[in-house]
């Protein structure tokens, strides 16, 4: 029996009431982006092969390699048991991750999209798993489980990739904000999005900007209008073999960036392109959150000096006075703050527990 609690754990592939109807568990779109990786790209398009979640099929977005990435695409789509799950997309010129991504989501069909990257491989669990958790606990944009780290050779050199910072139990990111860098997923290839907010977040610019890391404007974007939920199981592994577009650098212990952040999109940039995106989309969402909600995200991620520049760009969509909006961040303030206090009162009297979903 099912309470109000939101973080109710339940699971809708045991639930015998919906065989007698006409009810069924969803279709989840994967896309592989592919690049230079011929050496992987055949045991990463295995590995989805053999989800034990049957309801999908998968689109390799190949971004023109210079290797002879195609014929081990083919050759592997042969050896599917599956072949008709799969098909591929080649696109015209190398744009990067971001422009390979946008190429897939032309071919999403499901509710759900994993977005995979061709060294990388999914456990056969990982679909089921991410749906149970988006099915039977609170409602997110994303989910992000853990990682196994392995080698160029397949070696597992890693148990656990430190940035999913799920702390031994299924957690709820919410009301974050993007004012101060921070991360907490782990890599692209960990996580299952819902396609709405993947559609609100996508963008039309910005593309060569996002060649690399391009998850780290979407998850920031995609936290930031539904949430995210960590999962505390592996389902994945994640490749280092020197040659990634970012995680090149060795594991030495503790929690150290995987790669060099010189190369990696600055958080400064992100938080631009996730205002610009908050106005570019702004008639979906005051259909989906209202104007106030709308004027809570921006206040999310905006600075209140950066107000009067955005209402001289944007005048029609902040229409008021520029006090209207002064007082409307000060009072964001103030509650975020407040609401802040309560939570770590509240983890204090618990024993340090956090929410568990």
């Amino acid at each position: 029996m099912l309470t109000n609690n939101p973080y109710e754990k339940f699971n809708p592939f045991e639930d015998d009431r919906l065989d007698g109807i006409s009810v069924r568990m969803p279709l989840v779109s994967v896309i592989v982006t592919s690049y230079n990786y011929a050496r992987y790209i055949g045991q990463c398009i295995q590995s989805i092969d053999q989800q034990a979640y049957r309801n999908f099929h998968c689109v390799v977005v190949e971004d023109c390699s210079t290797d002879d990435s195609v014929q081990v695409i083919e050759k592997a789509f042969a050896e599917c048991g599956a072949p008709e799950k799969f098909m591929l997309s080649r696109t015209g010129t190398n744009g990067g991750q971001m422009a390979a991504m946008k190429k897939g989501m032309e071919f999403a069909k499901g509710p759900f999209v994993v977005m995979v990257d061709a060294d990388d491989y999914l456990l056969n669990d990982f679909i089921q798993a991410h749906l149970k958790a988006h099915l039977g606990r609170v409602t997110v944009s994303l989910t992000s489980s853990i990682q196994y780290q392995i080698d160029e050779n397949g070696e597992i050199v890693g148990g656990n990739h430190h940035d999913n910072q799920n702390n031994g139990t299924f957690r709820h990111i919410y009301h974050t904000q993007l004012h101060n860098p921070f991360w907490l997923w782990a890599t692209c290839s960990s996580m299952m999005f819902r396609r709405s907010a993947l559609e609100l977040a996508m963008l039309n610019s910005h593309l060569d900007e996002l060649r690399i890391c391009a998850d780290n404007y979407l998850v920031h974007f995609c936290n930031l209008i539904g949430g995210s939920l960590l999962i505390p199981s592996i389902h994945g592994c994640y490749r280092r073999h020197g040659r990634n577009g970012f995680g090149k650098n060795d594991i030495i212990g503790g929690h150290l960036s995987v790669g060099d952040m010189s190369e990696h999109p600055d958080h400064e940039t992100v938080r631009k392109m996730v205002i610009e995106r908050l106005f570019d989309i702004h008639f979906q969402l005051k259909r989906l959150v209202g104007e106030g909600g709308f004027l809570n995200l921006l206040m999310r991620t905006a600075f209140f000096r950066e107000l009067p520049a955005l209402k001289g760009r944007y005048p029609r969509i902040l229409d008021r006075e520029l006090s209207y909006y002064r007082k409307e961040f000060m009072r964001f303030r103030y509650l975020y703050k407040y609401w802040g206090l309560k939570g770590k009162m509240r983890k204090l009297l618990s024993h340090g527990e956090g929410p568990r979903v």
